[in-house]
């Protein structure tokens, strides 16, 4: 139940949330990469819990571990995560894989009425069908999503965020994360071993959008970290943006000159006048270049360390940064 919109999460008459699935994977070419349409026929739900127990239960989060027997031979731990201040849920999973020829599968089957689902690729998104009304659609059984995969109504959505498994498939609502693929060629062993990953549910009230999904996807996969250090003044950052939909993915040394180069992205789809891209520091000189770091003209700085910067839908600026004397 999400408390905040009073909504039950699980599609009526669907499989549980975090469902474990798991199926003969027999593709006709590739073995180690390609996933044929006839292994969705194949899934089965994996039902074998060993074990479970709270093993945190305190002001901040609710911590629940759990032990599964997967297939013949192979098995998972995991921890889920409720928090007390944020509706994302982790589920935080250990697998020692056994199999082979075998497809793991975990499934969210959610009460999400939408015909299409978007998954997050570099830099943007793709958008595929959610139904398999003709051939064209059923091609697209499985889609590749970097970090989150996004079902939305007009004011309500879902999403599934994950910091290491890229393959997902979604049919109707019912949203499944591939987390295991059991291969044996080229290389025989496949990816036997331990595996970790850590994979998330995030329900959010109004439509997709950049701080509704994208930017809670950042905050699982680029999680916070403290040092000591020198004291900053409040709420002070290296550069900041002032559009919600503008993200800044990459702050480094520039390749060839003593400055700083930031890229900067539009990760809804939609075009964006004058966002001001702040800096912490007054600049000696701030230029967009191409994305080989070539300065393509010199961009004006206002007095409050300001850029005025326009974007089309996805489009991609990297800015370098000069600053006053050497760059530390």
């Amino acid at each position: 139940m999400d408390k905040a919109s009073g909504r039950e999460l699980r599609k009526v008459g669907g499989h549980p949330l975090n469902a474990f699935l798991l199926g003969e994977d027999l593709p006709w070419a590739w073995d180690n990469w390609d996933i044929d349409r006839d292994v969705f026929g194949k899934l089965r739900l994996q039902t074998e819990l060993e074990g479970r127990e709270i093993v945190a239960h305190g002001p901040l989060q609710l911590r629940v571990r759990s032990r599964y027997r997967i297939g013949h031979r192979s098995s998972l731990k995991q921890d889920i995560v409720f928090y007390s201040d944020n509706p994302r849920i982790d589920f935080e999973t250990m697998i020692d894989w056994k199999e082979k020829h075998q497809l793991l599968k975990v499934g969210f089957h959610v009460d999400v009425l939408a015909d299409r689902a978007r998954h997050e690729v570099q830099f943007g998104h793709v958008e595929r069908p959610t139904h398999t009304n003709t051939p064209y659609d059923q091609g697209m059984f499985e889609s590749c999503a970097h970090k989150w995969t996004d079902l939305s109504e007009n004011r309500f959505g879902v999403a599934v965020l994950n910091d290491c498994k890229y393959g997902v498939s979604v049919e109707g609502s019912d949203i499944r994360l591939t987390l295991h693929k059991g291969g044996t060629h080229p290389d025989p062993r496949g990816d036997k071993g331990i595996h970790e990953v850590v994979y998330s549910l995030l329900p959010h009230e109004g439509g997709f959008g950049a701080e509704a999904v994208i930017r809670p996807a950042y905050e699982l996969n680029v999680p916070l970290f403290v040092q000591y250090g020198m004291a900053l003044p409040e709420a002070q950052s290296f550069a900041s943006v002032d559009a919600s939909n503008v993200i800044i993915e990459t702050i480094k040394r520039a390749e060839e000159d003593d400055a700083f180069v930031l890229r900067l992205y539009e990760a809804e789809r939609s075009s964006v006048r004058g966002a001001k891209l702040r800096l912490n520091a007054n600049p000696r000189k701030v230029a967009l270049t191409n994305l080989l770091e070539d300065e393509l003209v010199e961009l004006s700085v206002d007095e409050e360390r300001e850029v005025k910067l326009d974007f089309r839908p996805f489009e991609i600026k990297t800015v370098k940064v000069y600053f006053q004397g050497k760059v530390e």
